[in-house]
C-alpha cells in the first residue's frame, strides 16, 4: 500500500523523534564529511535514517540513525529557537526555501501554538501563513528577517 503523507507517524528503529536535538557521532565516516560533533535537530525521521538540520542556513544531510546521538543543542540559539518552534507545531518535516522561507508540515495544532511561535522569533517575524498541504497535512510557512547564524550549531567543538 501507498504512504499517504501525514498518515502514518514517523517511527524510528534507533527510537529517535522528529525535533531531537542531535550530535552527529565523532566516528571515521562522519570525520570524513566534516561532520563529527556537529549539532542540529531532526528535521525528518524515518525508519533507519533522519534528516538532521544543521545551521539556520537550512543545511540538512541524510544520515543513518546510528550516526547521530540525542544532545541538547546550546540554550538561546536560533537552531535551538527554531527546533522549539518545530516541537511546539508538532512538525514531522521542514522545508527550506529561499523565496518562501522555512515551511513546517504538520498533523495539526492548537491555534495557540502560533502565538507561542510569535513569541520564539519576536521582532524577526516577517511573514506567518497557514496551509493546507494536501489532505492530512497543514504547512506553517514563515519568513524571518535575517540572523547571524549559530556559529555553534554548524561548526564542530573543540
Amino acid at each position: 500500500m501507498a504512504r499517504v503523507p501525514g498518515t502514518e507517524a514517523p517511527r524510528n528503529r534507533c527510537g529517535l523523534q522528529p525535533g531531537d536535538a542531535v550530535r552527529c557521532r565523532r566516528s571515521q565516516v562522519n570525520a570524513d564529511r566534516g561532520l563529527a560533533n556537529q549539532r542540529g535537530f531532526l528535521a525528518e525521521v524515518r525508519h533507519g535514517r533522519v534528516r538532521v538540520l544543521l545551521d539556520m542556513a537550512g543545511r540538512t544531510l541524510w544520515l543513518e540513525s546510528e550516526d547521530v546521538l540525542t544532545e541538547p543543542l546550546g540554550e538561546g540559539s536560533p537552531l535551538e529557537d527554531l527546533r522549539q518552534i518545530y516541537v511546539e507545531l508538532g512538525a514531522h518535516r521542514l522545508d527550506f526555501d529561499e523565496e518562501d522561507g522555512l515551511t513546517f508540515f504538520s498533523e495539526g495544532f492548537p491555534a495557540q501554538q502560533l502565538d507561542v511561535l510569535r513569541k520564539l522569533v519576536g521582532n524577526r517575524l516577517l511573514s506567518l501563513d497557514v496551509l493546507a498541504a494536501g489532505v492530512h497535512e497543514l504547512a506553517v510557512r514563515m519568513q524571518l528577517q535575517d540572523s547571524p547564524t549559530d556559529p555553534g550549531a554548524s561548526t564542530p567543538d573543540s
